[in-house]
């Protein structure tokens, strides 16, 4: 009955022998682990895993899972050109809109209609015009 024993050790000491740079670079990641406190945060995961996993599953988590998983597929179809364009000019665009928002006092009548008869005025309700079309499921083809 030894016989066998002693021939499974044996394949286990062939097998340590074989991937002794594996098992070692395991031990030492192992340690690093250990070191950084890593380890006890996996060990924690594994023995609560059932709480975890019951609190992952609860409506408001998935809901919200799924609002971010819209939001990134939204975000992977716009064009990575404009999108660059827009990350790079928006904080000095909100640093002049916040000094033009800061600016006390009303508008006067010629401020008001020199403001509505700009060019931006136009092409910003023009933009939203047409993103209220398509939002209304209407488009180019609704009548007037």
């Amino acid at each position: 009955m030894e016989a066998p024993r002693e021939e499974k050790l044996l394949k286990l000491l062939d097998l340590l022998e074989e991937n002794y740079e594996a098992i070692e670079t395991a031990i030492k990641l192992v340690a690093a682990l250990k070191r950084s406190g890593m380890l006890d945060a996996m060990l924690e995961i594994a023995e609560r895993s059932d709480e975890i996993f019951n609190a992952a599953v609860r409506a408001e988590l998935m809901k919200s899972l799924g609002n971010m998983m819209m939001l990134v597929y939204m975000l992977g179809q716009l064009d990575n050109y404009k999108l660059m364009m827009l990350a790079e000019s928006l904080p000095k665009c909100v640093e002049e809109a916040e000094k033009a928002a800061g600016k006390g006092g009303g508008m006067g009548i010629r401020e008001l209609l020199r403001v509505m008869t700009s060019p931006e005025m136009a092409a910003a309700l023009r933009a939203f015009q047409a993103s209220m079309k398509c939002f209304m499921g209407g488009g180019e083809g609704r009548s007037k």
